[in-house]
């Protein structure tokens, strides 16, 4: 059975999706087909509810367009729609997102943490993601044109990693954002509702600042530790084991001193292995995950603010508000209204 035909693609500078129910029509006026997938003898129809959530696609002034999800899958479904070439950077807060540009596949899983992932297309391809039913997805997506980075990047000697990135054939390459990128992601989630062209200044000065940092990740030489030798692949399996165990254990109390031991290493080799591969301290990534964790268990369990606030290890609420605020840019309490 065909799939009905569904709306033109609406031309509108910023389309912001329902807030409540998003249909297959919504979505293919911002870009994809949709069908179901699950096996269905039936199709699936314009109406149909896919996803519950937001997803708001920001189109900038300069070069950059700006896409942000929060949203929860009320079906199994496969959205597939034709992307131009362009460079875009993607931190996935939450959940997995899977799909495929043409046959290269990809997977970004954030069940276990927050990724980071960034990709260059040099000619259009076929973008398809499979969506599974109660799938949650938290992410923004930062692109810009191919044609102008590649424009801006020149012939300027010392490029040689930024253009193996950009023209290579290689599927989307991962990067570690830091925590200020982490925290910026989490305020593009969820912006101040103000007027259109304040919205637009906060969301876009945002988004170049990941865009950037991702950016620069590929365009900076591997970095040196003290034996003046480029970071080697045992070195970053062992940094990975950390931030793997940090992420398992991380409400179970534990400290430096026993995730040292367990790794079986000094403390000051466990914190340069670490600052070293992620460009952050131990401690820093710890606090960041617990807040993390507190605002998830807020946001899906329903704890208050002095529940939270143990579970990220404070024994003050007004400590945890403060810390909890300079990370994701607003309180505890405005997290629990949204």
């Amino acid at each position: 059975m065909t799939t009905p035909k569904m709306p033109e693609q609406s031309a509108l500078r910023r389309t912001p999706l329902d807030r409540d129910n998003i249909t297959a029509a919504t979505l293919w006026q911002n870009g994809g087909q949709s069908r179901h997938v699950s096996g269905a003898d039936d199709a699936l129809l314009p109406e149909d509810t896919v996803l519950k959530g937001r997803l708001v696609n920001d189109r900038a002034p300069s070069h950059f367009m700006v896409h942000t999800t929060d949203t929860v899958a009320m079906r199994d479904f496969e959205i597939s729609n034709q992307v131009r070439p362009a460079v875009t950077v993607a931190i996935v807060v939450d959940g997995q997102v899977e799909g495929a540009f043409d046959d290269t596949p990809f997977d970004f899983d954030a069940r276990q943490g927050v990724v980071g992932y960034l990709w260059a297309l040099k000619q259009p391809a076929k973008l398809t993601r499979r969506i599974p039913k109660h799938n949650r997805v938290r992410k923004v997506m930062v692109t810009a044109r191919f044609d102008w980075i590649a424009k801006s990047l020149g012939n300027d000697a010392g490029q040689e990693a930024a253009r193996a990135f950009l023209y290579g054939d290689h599927g989307p390459v991962r990067w570690q954002p830091s925590r200020r990128a982490i925290a910026l992601a989490e305020q593009m989630l969820y912006p101040p509702i103000e007027l259109p062209l304040f919205r637009e200044i906060y969301i876009e000065s945002r988004g170049l600042e990941i865009f950037g940092e991702a950016l620069r990740s590929v365009m900076t030489p591997p970095r040196i530790d003290q034996n003046c030798k480029a970071i080697s692949v045992d070195v970053s399996d062992k940094a990975q084991d950390i931030r793997d165990h940090i992420l398992q254990h991380i409400t179970t109390g534990l400290n430096l001193r026993d995730l040292a031991a367990t790794m079986n290493m000094s403390i000051a080799r466990l914190q340069r292995i670490f600052k070293t591969a992620y460009g952050t301290t131990v401690m820093d990534f710890m606090r960041e995950t617990r807040l993390q964790a507190a605002r998830d268990a807020m946001d899906k369990d329903g704890l208050t603010i002095g529940q939270a606030a143990f579970l990220a290890g404070y024994s003050s609420p007004a400590n945890f508000s403060t810390a909890f605020k300079r990370v994701f840019g607003i309180s505890p309490s405005e997290a629990r209204e949204r």
